[in-house]
């Protein structure tokens, strides 16, 4: 999913002109794993686009022991 459009209309009182406004169809990127909107997804390991939180979630961490 990643990426829905939504009509964001602000009723500025003039004829709508549809696809010419910027408000008509806003891009909103959404977590392919924990649903939220964020301003920026990545691509995970298995192709999901996923949020910061969930990116790092998926990849393991390395520890060393000393």
């Amino acid at each position: 999913m990643a990426v829905i459009y939504e009509n964001q209309c602000v009723c500025c009182g003039f004829p709508c002109i549809h696809n010419a406004c910027k408000y008509y169809r806003v891009p909103i990127q959404i977590c392919d794993k924990c649903g939220d909107e964020v301003d920026k997804l990545y691509y995970g390991l298995k192709g999901d686009e996923l949020c910061a939180n969930c990116a790092l979630d998926e990849l393991e961490k390395v520890e060393i022991d000393n």
